[in-house]
């Protein structure tokens, strides 16, 4: 009876922590929409506090120039380059911060500490590198000169990479066969639900609702991803404009674009997840 006792009481926790791991699988989707939120809004900071103050001392010293000639004028390549790393150490620090703070959340299976930090960080680099090279070629193909303005065209690119890519990898979201290019744009452009798990409406199944939870943070990815293209797209009209507006310098589109295209996208994807 003694020995039965024990057992019990050892059985008892046991059992607690297991359900209430369990019970707290709800949280990560709203979580992550957390982190997103954040992420959008510190981006829309760092425009606001890095790039507008250049861009109203500018408006001053070009106030008697012709509206052309102020379209044609592209930021300072410093502003730009003090943008881009400023949003690369909001991503590390808000990745960190959410990935040290999820960690009881992710999968079992799933470690944060398969790889070395160096190690990681090449890896990350890697991916960054290659979308980047992705996205400037893009660029010149929607129609931006290779030999116009490139250093500003490739920190765009840049930063569009890095505000895709680590929010993807660092948080653990991604499965490790998908931290690499290929795998990224089969998370952010990928189906959502499988078939099987579409006409599975049992919500009480613990493994298919921890299923819906993952396809419920990857749509709020893909979301996101598709508000910054299509926000890019159209704050291209602003290049098109003859007002003379110091946003309309490049790459201010491609930035505001990408900025308020997040924040929309993430909104969406929060509001289309809960259809999920």
């Amino acid at each position: 009876k003694i020995v039965d006792c024990k057992f019990e009481k050892k059985k008892k926790p046991f059992s607690f922590i297991h359900h209430e791991s369990t019970a707290t699988m709800a949280s990560p989707d709203l979580s992550t929409a957390l982190f997103m939120v954040a992420h959008a809004l510190g981006n829309a900071l760092l425009v606001h506090s890095l790039l507008f103050p250049t861009l109203e001392m500018d408006s001053v010293t070009m106030a008697h120039m012709d509206p052309s000639i102020i379209i044609s004028t592209q930021i300072p390549p410093k502003s730009a380059v003090f943008f881009v790393v400023s949003s690369l150490l909001w991503n590390v620090t808000i990745g960190s911060a959410f990935r040290y703070m999820t960690k009881e959340n992710n999968n079992p299976g799933q470690s944060l500490h398969q790889h070395s930090v160096p190690s990681e960080i090449v890896q990350y680099f890697r991916i960054i590198f290659g979308a980047t090279i992705i996205i400037h070629g893009t660029f010149i193909l929607c129609g931006n000169h290779p030999f116009d303005h490139p250093l500003n065209t490739f920190l765009s690119a840049s930063y569009i990479a890095i505000n895709i890519i680590l929010p993807v990898n660092m948080n653990g979201i991604a499965s490790p066969h998908e931290k690499n290019i290929r795998g990224t744009i089969h998370f952010l452009l990928g189906p959502i639900l499988p078939h099987e798990l579409a006409k599975n409406n049992d919500k009480s199944n613990v493994h298919s609702r921890q299923q819906r939870q993952r396809f419920r943070i990857q749509q709020l990815y893909q979301w996101s991803f598709l508000g910054v293209c299509v926000g890019m797209g159209a704050c291209t009209i602003l290049r098109i404009l003859d007002h003379g507006m110091q946003i309309q310098r490049y790459p201010m589109p491609i930035l505001i674009g990408a900025v308020v295209g997040e924040c929309f996208g993430v909104l969406l994807g929060f509001v289309m997840g809960m259809l999920i």
